[in-house]
């Protein structure tokens, strides 16, 4: 190949992007759908009218995320060495098939305390699989752009995970017209993951027949760097293990602020109890397209203005509208001032994961950017997700105190997120190395 071939494919982000999008889709999908089915699973894999059944099918679902270092480990060292196309494919058809076993799962009346324990087998396969997805299509993206352009594909990439929740809450909205109310909460709910195969499948012939290697990688490889042991490295050198720990600080932040809105939206709407199905659900769907235009928009501003300030603005700003937002979301029977608020709150609090791709794949070299992104990208969730967990403890959705306990949370969140900023260098002019 050419020198002039090479600088071109490695311009070219749409020799990866379509495979790395949808295969970050097929996480969002995956996950996502969880979130969803929170209140109808509770009664299924727990005893029915159980005190502590949405908090258990939510610490399972936190155990989920808690799994994804590990996966972000084995799977960012497999990209490290053997290459993020081939990762990215083994990680993407091991998140399909765990998710697509967990639809055969029979539930707490017919197999006991063994129905929660096997849901936390296949969501603990699922975090690792998940895991290791992230860790490559993220690099692999920003290794492929041109380095005025990597936030903005960064952007496109992140906004892949919010597709997939909305094609879960869109399925989810299909299943519950055709099928009735009763049989979908007794079985109904198992197609939201049998479904998951064929995403699954479309995403691995994308990555497979559309997807070329990374150019960066390949020359990392060419000069004997992909030899060496990545974790080593990354334990050996204290600058680079600084970057990891103020990426993890993004990533506790990030995380918890996810749970606390997007994810958490369908919770609050079910038990608060202001609005009925399918209205729940068409706020979850407004508000989640305002995100994906949240993760496009701060992942442009952020080539213009950089990753740092970006990450500072729209957490001050996520701060200031959390308090009134919540407040509003909590309490109003106007499905159109809910919608509107809970739109401006995903805008700005999770829309600002769309700098992620950037803020964490430059500040590392080639040969060891994998295993540093899935470490710092994926250990963030080990604390991060238990937020909603935590908060459900001290409060009930339906206390007064509730929409302040619930700001508080996310304004701590956003806290983690501006301190992790401010610790970090800037990283939007350098060269990928």
């Amino acid at each position: 190949m050419g020198q002039m071939e090479a600088d071109q494919k490695k311009i070219n982000p749409w020799s990866v992007y379509p495979g790395a999008f949808i295969g970050w889709m097929v996480d969002g999908f995956d996950l996502s759908m969880m979130f969803l089915l929170i209140p109808i699973l509770a009664p299924q894999f727990f005893p029915k009218g159980s005190a502590i059944a949405i908090i258990g099918v939510w610490s399972i679902y936190t155990i989920t995320l808690v799994c994804r270092p590990l996966g972000g480990i084995l799977f960012g060292i497999l990209g490290d060495k053997i290459g993020r196309r081939k990762a990215i494919f083994a990680a993407v058809a091991g998140l399909g098939i765990s998710v697509f076993l967990t639809g055969f799962l029979p539930n707490y009346h017919s197999i006991g305390v063994w129905a929660p324990i096997s849901l936390t087998f296949l969501r603990v396969l699922t975090g690792i699989f998940a895991g290791g997805e992230y860790s490559n299509s993220a690099v692999i993206i920003v290794e492929s752009a041109e380095k005025n352009k990597r936030g903005r594909w960064g952007g496109a990439i992140q906004a892949g995970y919010a597709v997939g929740f909305l094609l879960a809450a869109v399925l989810f909205l299909f299943l519950h017209y055709a099928i009735p109310k009763e049989s979908f909460a007794n079985y109904g709910w198992r197609w939201m993951f049998w479904s998951s195969i064929v995403l699954t499948v479309i995403a691995l012939l994308v990555v497979k027949y559309r997807m070329i290697e990374s150019i960066k990688w390949e020359k990392a490889k060419e000069e004997g760097k992909t030899k060496k042991m990545p974790l080593t490295e990354i334990l050996k050198n204290g600058e680079t293990l600084k970057e990891v720990l103020t990426g993890i600080l993004f990533m506790v932040g990030m995380s918890w602020i996810y749970g606390l809105t997007l994810g958490f939206f369908p919770t609050v709407l079910a038990l608060g109890k202001q609005f009925v199905f399918p209205q729940t659900l068409y706020v979850v769907i407004i508000a989640l397209t305002a995100a994906v235009i949240g993760y496009l928009f701060s992942g442009f501003v952020s080539d213009f203005i950089g990753r740092r300030r970006t990450v500072i603005t729209f957490s001050l700003i996520a701060m200031i509208v959390s308090l009134f937002s919540t407040q509003i979301i909590s309490k109003t029977n106007d499905f159109t001032y809910c919608a509107i608020f809970a739109s401006i709150l995903g805008f700005f609090s999770a829309g600002l994961y769309g700098v992620t791709p950037t803020y964490l794949s430059e500040r590392f070299s080639t040969h060891i950017r994998s295993t540093a992104v899935g470490i710092s990208f994926n250990f963030g969730f080990i604390f991060g997700n238990w937020g909603t967990a935590i908060l459900l403890v001290f409060t009930k959705i339906s206390s007064s105190n509730f929409p302040n306990m619930w700001s508080a949370f996310i304004i701590f969140g956003e806290a983690l997120v501006m301190l992790s900023a401010l610790l970090s260098k800037e990283t939007k002019d350098v060269e990928l190395r």
